[in-house]
């Protein structure tokens, strides 16, 4: 269900009037139809394409008003330390996966 809520969200955002440019990070070729959608109703609107790292897909790329590819380091780089201690003492934890 994760492709269709960003393609209802994408498309109901923009039907709100609430971006200019949208920002997708993935690589799935599941939402080149609604990146049509909103290109044919809204020509002012651009959807730009960030792909993960060796996600990247032609036919999401061409259809798209433009995009680029999200490096590793760039991720790693991104990330929260590795535990976070809120200021009621919660401890939150990155899984051990994502390190």
């Amino acid at each position: 269900m994760t492709d269709v809520n960003i393609a209802v969200r994408m498309l109901m955002n923009a039907f709100q009037n609430k971006y200019d440019t949208a920002i997708l990070i993935s690589g799935d070729s599941d939402l080149i139809p609604p990146i049509i959608e909103i290109k044919g109703h809204f020509t002012n609107k651009k959807v730009i394409i960030a792909f993960p790292p060796k996600r990247h897909n032609i036919s999401l790329a061409n259809i798209a008003d433009g995009s680029f590819i999200i490096g590793r380091k760039k991720l790693k780089d991104s990330q929260l330390p590795d535990k976070i201690t809120k200021s009621s003492g919660y401890v939150l934890s990155r899984p051990n996966d994502w390190k």
